[in-house]
């Protein structure tokens, strides 16, 4: 199990602030309107299945079937998957990243 799920209920909105060839980046806070009180950055990316904006993820342990996806998109054994259900505007939707790590920064940034 990983620390994401320490995340779990504590922001309602979540969306990506930056994906890009170095990291990929989730932001969150109950309005992300002027600020966000958390920033998730994954590194080493292999894989992203994530909504633009969701809300109330549920972090979770990744199922088999993510597990065995994950062995066949990164060929590094460091890889590691990170897997949630959130809201979308269609309903709840499986999303995951694969990648080396994830770090979690609890800081209130305004924008």
């Amino acid at each position: 199990m990983h620390d994401l799920v320490t995340l779990n209920g504590q922001w309602w909105d979540w969306q990506v602030d930056r994906w890009d060839v170095s990291e990929f980046r989730l932001i969150a806070d109950n309005d992300l309107t002027y600020h966000h009180s958390v920033a998730v950055t994954f590194t080493d990316v292999a894989w992203v299945s994530c909504a633009d904006l969701f809300h109330h993820p549920v972090f979770r342990s990744p199922r088999i079937p993510e597990t065995e996806f994950m062995r066949q998109v990164a060929t590094e054994d460091e890889h590691h998957v990170y897997a949630w259900d959130a809201e979308t505007a269609t309903g709840i939707v499986p999303m995951m990243v694969v990648a080396r790590s994830a770090r979690i920064v609890e800081q209130v940034v305004h924008h």
